[in-house]
């Protein structure tokens, strides 16, 4: 499946349980996630619709939440593995980064946070009253997503609002063989919740 990028993540920061929308550059929703609250092993149902009636892929976590949790993606129609998502180890209380593999398990990419300086100030500023929230709107932070080589091909901004997150994913150069767009997006929706649980 190929995706017409930039693709936006919208996150309701609102809404009782997380939910998460994700829509290409014409504006078509590709994605419509809600991640349940309560419970100590994620798994997340991805759907292609608003409604959530079409589900598409199923994000599992493979134990109890944890820095190294491996989340496997499914293809809910066949039940084919498309790869997973994990957090890159300790690193990830400093600076996020995560790595994408593919269905066997080799890495496609890394999305590592381009300056966590910008993540405490805008965590700080998040609990100072009133001010603080507005201040925030203008700190933005940034994570590169890079081949095994290094080289970065695509880039995640977020952008805050008083009632959602906004996330663009931009592709500054071709993906890596083997990373699906479909298996990109994901990815984007999975670091969105996963720095969601970091804050």
């Amino acid at each position: 499946m190929t995706y017409q990028f930039p693709l936006r993540a919208t996150f309701r920061i609102l809404a009782l349980s997380p939910e998460l929308q994700v829509a290409d550059a014409n504006e078509q929703i590709l994605l419509q996630v809600k991640q349940k609250l309560l419970t100590l092993r994620e798994d997340t149902t991805v759907f292609a619709d608003v409604e959530k009636t079409r589900p598409l892929y199923r994000m599992k976590a493979d134990r109890i939440i944890g820095f190294r949790a491996v989340h496997a993606v499914t293809r809910i129609e066949d039940g084919r593995p498309l790869g997973s998502i994990r957090a890159a180890g300790l690193r990830s209380i400093w600076r996020a980064r995560y790595e994408i593999t593919d269905a066997s398990e080799n890495t496609l990419a890394r999305i590592q946070e381009q300056n966590p300086w910008t993540k405490v100030i805008d965590g700080l500023l998040d609990e100072v009253p009133l001010i603080g929230p507005l201040v925030a709107m203008f700190i933005n932070p940034r994570y590169s997503v890079s081949d095994e080589q290094g080289r970065m091909f695509a880039q995640i901004l977020k952008k805050r609002s008083f009632v959602a997150r906004h996330f663009t994913l931009e592709r500054l150069e071709g993906s890596p063989v083997g990373l699906s767009d479909e298996l990109l997006a994901l990815a984007l929706v999975q670091v969105i919740f996963l720095e969601r649980s970091r804050q």
